[in-house]
């Protein structure tokens, strides 16, 4: 297998760790695991927090593995057509799945609920695909302004970017008007706009794999220390309230660095092994599905109920249950998505046979030309 294979499958495998860290922390989420802002710690919660740290960089990860490769291969409309459609096989037919389980309440199936489902990215039935979409629409006129800025204009653009997201809200103890915690489309052209520099110009003194993975285990133990803290301050004297949550927002200065050390880390893994790097490349692309599935508005707060009832009180039990849900979930969506990836595939043949597919095909082949040149 040719080296650069062997590179992808590495980002690949990356994207796989970030998609179980995403189902990690939405287990944690919705079994009310994390403690909150004048609670006491306890053995679990501390156990839950650590957990949530090394997870966290997670969503920061997957938008920069995104963005180091579009910001080369550019903008595609047939990519972004399959993308939609994925996530309106889920939208439209998740619920259908539910009712006939018995699961869904027919009581609301309303005119807003029915359209959630059929406009899935302008409602924002899924945060991160909302702001994912609106990235990858910006991602003709970023990559032109990459290719058209030098560097030292490009290192000014970020700072200001940076100060702006990440650093003020990081060391601010009041909530700022403008800040999304990072779940929005502003910070993920940042870390877009980060990945295009980093594969452009790379970072000299990241280069190697044992700092990448020393700053990523650094930077996760801070954001673990800074929130035990903040925690314990709260606890005493009743200040902080708000602070407790921000070392688990995207845009928090040491999630932005976790992501980037955890991505230079696996930059400089090679795997070795044809049959391991392929299984990796034909899994990969079902991670999205993965989400999709467990995200989903009738799933997303009742899955870890469906599955473990209520969570244990003891902290092995509890890890015990985390494992075993987080990787159902992982494998369960994994095969779900694979299987409706091929079923795509077959439509889309069948499709292209017609001749308003045909039509549909030219069409999407002229704009995709276009945006080339």
């Amino acid at each position: 297998m040719a080296a650069g294979k062997r590179r992808q499958a590495n980002f690949e495998l990356l994207r796989m760790l970030a998609m179980l860290m995403v189902v990690t922390m939405h287990f944690l989420s919705h079994t009310g695991s994390l403690p909150e802002a004048g609670n006491g710690l306890t053995e679990r919660t501390v156990a839950a927090i650590l957990i949530e740290a090394f997870c966290i960089v997670a969503v920061n990860v997957y938008v920069f593995i995104s963005g180091y490769f579009l910001s080369e291969s550019g903008f595609s409309l047939k990519r972004l057509i399959r993308l939609i459609c994925q996530v309106l096989f889920y939208t439209l037919l998740i619920p259908v799945v539910l009712a006939a389980a018995g699961v869904l309440d027919p009581a609301q199936v309303n005119i807003y609920y029915i359209w959630q489902s059929l406009f899935p990215v302008e409602s924002g039935h899924y945060w991160f695909v909302t702001a994912y979409v609106i990235m990858y629409l910006f991602s003709p006129v970023l990559n032109a302004a990459v290719k058209g800025m030098g560097k030292k204009q490009l290192q000014i653009t970020l700072v200001c970017l940076f100060l702006f997201f990440s650093l003020g809200k990081s060391l601010s103890i009041l909530m700022f008007a403008s800040d999304k915690f990072g779940y929005d489309f502003g910070w993920f052209i940042f870390l877009y706009l980060t990945a295009a520099y980093v594969r452009k110009y790379g970072i000299p003194c990241l280069n190697k794999k044992h700092i990448g993975i020393a700053v990523y285990i650094s930077s996760c133990a801070a954001v673990a220390v800074i929130t035990i803290i903040t925690l314990l301050i709260c606890g005493k004297t009743g200040s902080l309230e708000y602070y407790v949550s921000v070392p688990f927002h995207y845009n928090f200065v040491f999630c932005l660095t976790g992501a980037m050390g955890l991505f230079l880390a696996f930059s400089g893994l090679q795997i070795h092994s044809e049959k391991l790097a392929s299984l990796i490349c034909r899994l990969s692309p079902a991670m999205l599905g993965v989400y999709l599935i467990h995200e989903h508005m009738d799933i997303s707060a009742s899955w870890t109920g469906w599955l473990i009832g209520t969570p244990s009180e003891h902290l092995g039990g509890f890890l015990i249950q985390l494992a075993e849900s987080v990787l159902f979930i992982f494998f369960f969506g994994t095969a779900v998505d694979l299987l409706r990836g091929k079923c795509f595939v077959v439509l889309e043949r069948m499709l292209a046979r017609t001749s308003v597919g045909k039509k549909c095909a030219s069409a999407v082949r002229h704009v995709d030309e276009i945006m080339k040149h």
